[in-house]
Parts: structure tokens; C-alpha cells; sequence
């Protein structure tokens, strides 16, 4: 048994060697260093999510270590990890970027968003946890709220509406897909497809089906809100213009 009286000192220290607890000791200390990577994660994440750090920009690691206050070994390791959920690109000689998709990319998104999201909403609805169908509606309010206020930014409030929808649908394996590849964020990255007081109308609609355990209601509502987001990338592809330089509304989301 570990003695109550623990020194949390990295595990490299010479104090850890020389006890026979320093094995646990170093545990313990990877433990916290993973938590801090997390943490830095979650942070980094959200900055993209918000639009903080937007599309293009290069992510010198140096100063966003600094400002995140942490060495760069938690922050490589958080960029690892965005890479790989599409967020950050990796370009050879040039550093880490903040990933930019083009119009023909988000199209792709969106079809995946059509597939998944109407059945996330049709099961959230079969399956309907008061708790989880309660914070829905909550998500939906809230976006409702924030759509009032012609400066506010609503791409954390979309991506909140919309990962509940998925999470409260039952299936892990939807959630995951949505949280691992950020598909909601990613498809936000041009800017709002509708106003956000159409958006909201639309969220209210899906969350007032689901808490009526109405199915069907819930599936087409939200094939529909997604659908005609989709229907207008597609026509600015059509139209051969490249959407990723030019957002359609600054700081507004669907």
C-alpha cells in the first residue's frame, strides 16, 4: 500500500527512484500528464469550434503554448489528435494549419449529415429519455436565445443541438461518428446556410418531435433543416465558386 503522504513530483525526480512507491508514483504522474493533454485538447478544439482560431490559420505552437499557459508536448499531442478529426492539417515544410474545406468537400459532409442525422432524430424520438429529450429542447432555447443577438456566433450552440440530438439517439456508434469526425463543425466552417432565426425555428421543430416521441416528425424536421443547408453549398459548387475563401455570413452558422 502507497503511504497517504504522496509528493507528486515527475517521475524522472530522484526522490521517486529511491522508494519502492515510485512505480506508482510515476502511474499517477502519467495519469495527470494525460489529463492535462486533454484538457488542452478540449480547449483547442473548442477555439476552432467558436471560430477563434479560423480556417487557414497556421497554429504556431510556440505561441499558443504560451497562451494556453502549457509546455508543447501536451499541445503536439492535441494537435495530433484534431488532425486526425479533420480539424488541423499537417502541410509538409509549412507547419500545422487550422484545416480550410472547399465547397465540393462540405457537400460531402452534408450527405453524410443526411444520412445520419434523420435517423439520430427518428431514434432520439423511439427511444426517448426524458432527461435527454429535457436537454434538447434546453440545446434548442438556447440557440433561440443566442439567435436574438445580431453579434453572437452560433456555431457552438449548433454543434451543442446537434451532438445531444445524436448522443440521446441511443447509438454509440452515431455519436462517436459525429464526436470523432466532427461533421457538424466541419460543416460550419462557411458560415450560416440560413439565418439563425430560420435555424432556430427548425431546431424548435426537432426538439418539440422528439419530445413528443413523434418519429417520423423529428426525422423529416431534421432531413429538411439539413437538406436545404446542403442544397445551397451544392449550387454554389455548381456554380463553380470556391466558397472556402468567402464566408456566406460572417460569424453566423447553421
Amino acid at each position: 500500500m502507497v503511504d497517504d503522504q504522496v509528493i507528486w513530483l515527475p517521475a524522472g525526480h530522484a526522490a521517486l527512484t529511491s522508494t519502492p512507491a515510485a512505480p506508482i508514483l510515476r502511474i499517477v504522474y502519467k495519469i495527470h500528464y494525460r489529463a492535462i493533454g486533454n484538457q488542452v485538447y478540449t480547449l483547442v478544439k473548442r477555439m476552432i469550434l467558436v471560430g477563434e482560431l479560423e480556417p487557414g490559420r497556421k497554429l504556431v505552437q510556440d505561441e499558443l503554448a504560451e497562451r494556453l499557459g502549457v509546455s508543447r508536448t501536451p499541445l503536439l499531442s492535441a494537435l495530433s489528435k484534431l488532425e486526425k478529426e479533420m480539424l488541423v492539417q499537417n502541410v509538409a515544410r509549412r507547419g500545422m494549419f487550422v484545416r480550410r474545406f472547399d465547397a465540393e468537400e462540405l457537400v460531402q459532409v452534408y450527405e453524410v449529415r443526411l444520412r445520419l442525422e434523420p435517423y439520430a432524430a427518428r431514434q432520439a424520438a423511439r427511444v426517448r429519455d426524458d432527461a435527454a429529450a429535457e436537454a434538447i429542447v434546453q440545446r434548442a432555447r438556447d440557440y433561440t436565445d443566442l439567435a436574438a443577438d445580431p453579434n453572437a456566433d452560433m456555431r457552438e450552440a449548433d454543434y451543442e443541438f446537434h451532438m445531444h440530438i445524436m448522443r440521446a439517439s441511443g447509438n454509440d456508434l452515431v455519436f462517436n461518428i459525429g464526436s470523432s469526425y466532427n461533421i457538424i463543425a466541419v460543416a460550419n466552417t462557411l458560415g450560416l446556410m440560413k439565418t439563425p432565426a430560420e435555424s432556430a425555428r427548425e431546431h424548435t421543430a426537432i426538439a418539440k418531435a422528439i419530445l413528443a416521441r413523434n418519429e417520423i416528425g423529428a426525422m423529416r424536421h431534421m432531413f429538411r433543416h439539413i437538406d436545404q443547408a446542403r442544397c445551397k453549398i451544392l449550387a454554389k459548387v455548381t456554380a463553380g465558386t470556391d466558397q472556402a475563401a468567402t464566408p456566406l455570413l460572417k460569424k453566423r452558422k447553421k
